[in-house]
């Protein structure tokens, strides 16, 4: 395994302690810089610096044959702040010489020759950039011992290794398995024709062993001789698809090959026995090297089968956990033999009884949990064809019971110690946005790799369907995107790549600090401390009871947040929830600059699959109640919503939040639309997983799942409401409420739902609880006035930006009314300011005096008439006496001063500073 990056785009952090300076001084820059970070070390406990304290430090060096001057350049370990450390004005470095800089946090706060951070003891990334703020140099490190250094042999080579520490003096030889030099591919990971060639540099000295079976070559393995011809594999027999004790579910390994990817790993052995890093590749050749594997995600996993498949250790198998919760020891498998001790979920009980669990209940080597049970792989991704991604990764085995699934789901973790602290790739086309701002996250500390859950072996992606309707929701959800597998080079199925819900998502995503995030999930702390727990209990529980007021509730709660999720799965239907699968968070430090870090728990969206018509059961189907299920529930969570239903404030607003969501994101053609994104483009790839797993499904049952799918969303609406209405006790059967809007002219929003440039839109409503409806008219538009009927205004006024109304009849209509140019287009707009008006009434003129726009190169009075402004003189280019025309004398008229700008007249409404005249 690789476990060093070396050098990659990305920041760092250096701190100044020692100068050194040379004659024949040249100009530095990124570009032509001769200097690199050499050496560091983030554990120093021996090497003393100048005032006789014991900091991390860095060293840098110049290969060059002139001095260079590193005066104003910038170390730091934020890509996004490359001056976190500024190198004094006068630094020089010598040809062939070094400059060490120490680093503290907490001494370089007041010694501006320290950079003012310590460098992670886990690893991390710096970065070396010039004075104008570009990256000359970068190292990822990972955890380093303490007191010794990760540098480059020879200096300035660009060959890095554990070295023992030598700051500003040469390096000295590497010592151990670090010293050798890794093999060298002709061939990068990708797909190819077969007959290709691959050849592997054997570095000086060494002897390079390979191995084709995803196991870690040692002196034991092939020794590389000469080139390999890659040719399709594909019809080669199953090794890992082979595997049988991989399921408490009766499972049969698939009889005929499975589709595979050459895998060739390799290492360099030294004269002296020491072994370098694994260098690892995939090579899709034939049948792999076409059809869906070039047109979609592609996650090539490689990890010594004995990371899976060891009966004591493997992550994959039924395993010794198994066989210890059999009491019998029993044999591994679904045909165990003997009774019952050899069943599946038998075990003895005391006083020679039997205990009986369910097959997902039972225990297993793939049930553990934690970093023990995490194995080291090469990690490779490819996109329609081209690889992305190649790193060394951590894995496990993760979900509840879906563990028990021939196909696992897979969390995976970067980590330093793998050599990269994340995996830097879009993974989801865009769709993983920070909330602030919108901008796409494309940097992951973890991922998951999800079977479906519940869902495997039917639609696949009811999960992913569900959480892109409800991705503008006030809930934290988890973007997904479509990928296959090949574990070892065989064939592993159709994957949903999702998110990991972690601290690091609720800091990508909302802005809060990881050290300052709290989760709680299914009752359990998933991030935080005890208080936090504690917290969220305190605040379901006195719901619950009725000991918290229903204010005091809203101040824990985003209470929008709690009825957005109830609602929605309630809406599904979701029967694997709220006991499991519920999960919550907040800030438990308040920032009153984010309006995420006010230490307001927050709901979380994951595993939302059970439902929706699954498994054609009643539970799950559109005419299922899940109010009166929830009513029996004995969870606090089912408490909590149960006692606020029973608030009228509560219940009307949860209501309304509920018919949104019916009539806006559970709408059944935007449904539709949706899911013929699945039905359409994954049929093949879910057969072909369907027969991996030794599943009679088919292409044509997975289109069939699709039709449950889209028929649930079809016929949930009328059921979902009779039981809203019956548990929130509202009065009668819901009115239609039609929304008219110019969409040229400005946006809607209604209630939660963000309608935009609509020009019509239905929904239904009872005349229970107030709507509020808000126009935002675009530039070049003024808002006029709503045209209201069959609905009563409750608050604001008809010509009010924001209105609430009642609806009063079982057909209501609102109508925005506008006024001004339209057409849609934005229009930049500059407003002439401080506008003085004088009235000469001998001449009956209006002088206009005014402070000048830029880029404006003519004004011009405007009136309002008849609904619009008009410019009536255009030819102004300073202030002057106008004569308006076409003014009857006597009236009082609206007029102000438009300017031209790009040839564009402003005569938007209001515009600004204009005032009112009187024509004498």
């Amino acid at each position: 395994m690789n476990h060093r990056l070396g050098r990659k785009a990305a920041a760092g952090i250096l701190c100044l302690g020692l100068v050194c300076q040379n004659a024949g001084l040249i100009p530095a820059s990124a570009a032509s810089s001769s200097v690199t970070i050499n050496e560091v070390c983030s554990k120093n406990t021996t090497i003393a610096a100048p005032d006789g304290n014991f900091y991390d430090w860095v060293e840098l060096y110049n290969s060059g044959n002139s001095a260079v001057d590193l005066s104003g350049w910038g170390l730091s370990d934020k890509a996004t702040k490359p001056f976190k450390f500024k190198i004094p004005n006068g630094t020089k470095i010598a040809a062939k010489s070094y400059l060490v800089i120490y680093c503290d946090s907490t001494a370089g706060e007041t010694n501006t020759s320290i950079a003012p951070f310590g460098m992670s003891g886990s690893g991390e990334t710096l970065t070396l950039s010039d004075a104008n703020g570009n990256a000359a140099d970068t190292l990822t490190f990972g955890s380093i011992a303490s007191d010794t250094s990760y540098g480059q042999y020879p200096d300035g080579s660009g060959n890095f290794f554990d070295l023992t520490c030598t700051p500003g003096r040469t390096n000295v030889a590497p010592q151990g398995s670090a010293a050798v030099a890794t093999p060298a591919f002709s061939l990068e990971s990708g797909y190819y024709e077969a007959g290709k060639t691959v050849s592997i540099q054997v570095p000086s000295g060494t002897t390079v062993y390979y191995t084709t079976d995803g196991t870690v070559p040692t002196t034991s393995s092939q020794k590389y001789t000469s080139p390999f011809t890659l040719n399709d594999v594909s019809n080669n027999t199953n090794k890992l698809s082979a595997e049988r004790n991989i399921s408490t579910y009766s499972y049969n390994p698939p009889s005929s090959p499975v589709d595979k990817a050459n895998i060739i790993r390799a290492v360099a052995v030294d004269s002296q026995g020491r072994v370098s890093d694994v260098i690892t590749r995939t090579y899709f050749v034939g049948k792999t090297n076409s059809g869906y594997y070039k047109d979609m995600k592609v996650v090539s996993l490689v990890t010594d089968p004995d990371n899976l498949f060891n009966y004591d250790t493997g992550i994959y198998v039924l395993g010794k956990h198994y066989a210890e919760d059999n009491s019998t020891g029993g044999n591994q498998g679904g045909n165990q033999g003997g009774f019952p001790g050899g069943m599946p979920g038998w075990g003895g009980g005391i006083g020679g009884g039997f205990s009986f669990k369910q097959p997902w209940e039972m225990e297993a080597n793939y049930t553990q949990s934690g970093k023990e049970w995490e194995r080291p792989a090469t990690m490779t991704v490819f996109d329609k064809g081209k690889k992305v991604i190649d790193q060394d990764v951590g894995i496990r085995i993760k979900g509840g019971a879906s563990r028990h699934n021939a196909q696992k789901s897979f969390n995976i973790y970067a980590r330093l110690d793998y050599g990269a602290p994340e995996m830097t790739y879009d993974f989801f086309d865009g769709t993983s946005v920070k909330a602030k701002n919108g901008k796409t996250i494309k940097s992951y500390t973890t991922i998951s790799l999800r079977d479906g859950g519940n869902d495997n072996n039917n639609a696949i992606f009811r999960d992913s369907l569900n959480q892109s309707l409800v991705a503008d929701r006030d809930c934290a959800h988890q973007a997904m995107s479509e990928c296959i597998v090949f574990i070892d080079g065989e064939f592993w199925g159709i994957y949903q790549i999702c998110e990991k819900l972690n601290d690091a998502y609720i800091s990508d995503h909302y802005g809060v600090k990881k050290s300052d995030v709290a989760m709680v999930k299914e009752g359990e702390l998933e991030e935080g401390s005890d208080s936090d727990l504690q917290d969220w209990n305190n605040l379901v529980q006195g719901a619950a009871n009725g000991s918290l007021s229903y204010a005091q509730i809203c101040e824990k709660i985003d209470i929008q947040s709690f009825m957005d999720y109830f609602a929605s799965q309630i809406y599904w239907s979701n029967q694997d929830w709220p006991k499991r699968n519920i999960a919550s968070w907040r800030s438990n430090t308040i920032d009153s600059s984010n309006p995420y870090a006010d230490g307001k728990w927050r709901m979380i969206f994951f595993d939302t699959e059970y439902g929706q018509g699954l498994y054609g059961s009643q539970n799950t189907s559109a005419n299922y109640d899940n109010f009166s299920r929830l009513a029996q529930d004995q969870s606090d969570v089912s408490k909590m919503f149960n006692a606020l239903l029973k608030n009228d404030q509560f219940a009307k607003d949860f209501a309304r939040t509920m018919m949104d969501l019916a009539n806006y994101n559970f709408e059944p053609n935007r449904v539709a639309e949706k899911a013929k994104y699945y039905s359409d483009n994954f049929s093949q790839q879910a057969a072909d997983t369907f027969k991996r797993f030794g599943s009679n499904n088919n292409a044509q049952s997975y289109q069939n799942q699709w039709n449950t799918i889209v028929n649930f969303y079809r016929q949930r609406f009328d059921p979902a409401e009779r039981s809203l209405r019956q548990a929130a006790k509202l009065s009668a059967e819901p009115s239609t409420l039609t929304v008219q809007n110019s969409s040229n002219s400005g946006e809607i929003q209604l209630n939660t739902l963000k309608l935009g440039a609509i020009s019509s839109w239905s929904g239904k409503y009872h005349k229970d609880y107030d709507l509020t409806l808000t126009v935002a008219p675009k530039e070049g538009v003024s808002f006029d006035h709503w045209e209201i009927s069959g609905a009563q205004l409750t608050s604001g006024s008809k010509n009010s930006g924001t209105i609430k109304v009642k609806l009063t009849s079982s057909n209501a209509t609102v109508k925005a009314v506008y006024s001004g140019q339209g057409g849609g287009q934005t229009v930049k707009t500059n407003y002439p300011t401080n506008i003085k008006v004088n009235y000469n009434s001998q001449y009956h003129q209006i002088q206009f005096l005014w402070d000048k726009v830029e880029g404006a190169d003519k004004y011009g009075i405007a009136v309002y008439l008849a609904g619009k402004w008009r410019v009536q003189t255009s030819s102004i280019t300073t202030n002057s006496y106008i004569t308006p025309k076409n003014l009857t004398p006597g009236m009082t008229y609206k007029v102000a001063i438009a300017a031209r700008v790009n040839g564009q007249w402003n005569t938007t409404d209001p515009i600004k500073n204009a005032v009112t005249v009187t024509v004498k």
